[in-house]
């Protein structure tokens, strides 16, 4: 079974012109419809647990239910720009390429319940074959579990910052950097500079 995108956890359209009032409403919307105090479906469930047996995808079992933390997490990234953007590319990559499995692509993957942000310069950094790597371990205990190239900052050089998800799991990693110029030809103009 297939992990729901951030657009079918807000019940929303990713083709449609979604302004930011049409995301908060479906935002709000999604809120109360899976609350748990709120949902009738939830206490329906609950009740019932043992009885429920998961959907088979006949469309005739109940509705999902989605947590805060993911509805939270479908909001923030839709909300904004540059993170849907993102998110945009990573769908529709993941609908091109179904194989690409976690390299990168946030629908097929487990829900992830936050994105914690650094700096570049809290990144360990290694040379190799005259390109320069930047990595960190993650808790899953993937020693170079976020990993990016100078070709990923160069990429992103107008947002200042690049989503990297762990290799091993479903872990989001936000890297925040600054362009700068640079006399030095070896780093292409891509600095460890804090914001």
């Amino acid at each position: 079974m297939s992990q729901p995108t951030l657009y079918e956890i807000l019940s929303l359209s990713p083709n449609s012109d979604l302004t930011p009032a049409v995301i908060k409403q479906a935002y709000r919307r999604a809120l109360l419809t899976h609350h748990p105090d709120k949902s009738t479906q939830h206490q329906h469930q609950h009740a019932h647990k043992t009885s429920l047996q998961p959907n088979s995808g006949t469309g005739t079992g109940p509705k999902p239910l989605y947590t805060i933390d993911q509805i939270s997490h479908a909001y923030t990234t839709l909300s904004s720009p540059s993170l849907r953007t993102q998110y945009d590319a990573s769908l529709r990559a993941s609908r091109n390429h179904p194989s690409l499995g976690k390299s990168g692509t946030a629908v097929d993957e487990d829900f992830q319940t936050g994105i914690d942000t650094i700096d570049l310069d809290d990144l360990d950094s290694v040379e190799d074959n005259g390109k320069d790597t930047w990595y960190r371990s993650c808790r899953c205990g993937n020693e170079r579990g976020f990993a990016l190239t100078e070709e990923d900052l160069e990429e992103n050089a107008d947002l200042g910052e690049v989503l990297v998800q762990c290799a091993d799991c479903t872990i989001w990693l936000r890297v925040c950097y600054v362009v700068a110029e640079d006399d030095d030809d070896d780093h292409d103009g891509v600095n460890q500079e804090k914001r």
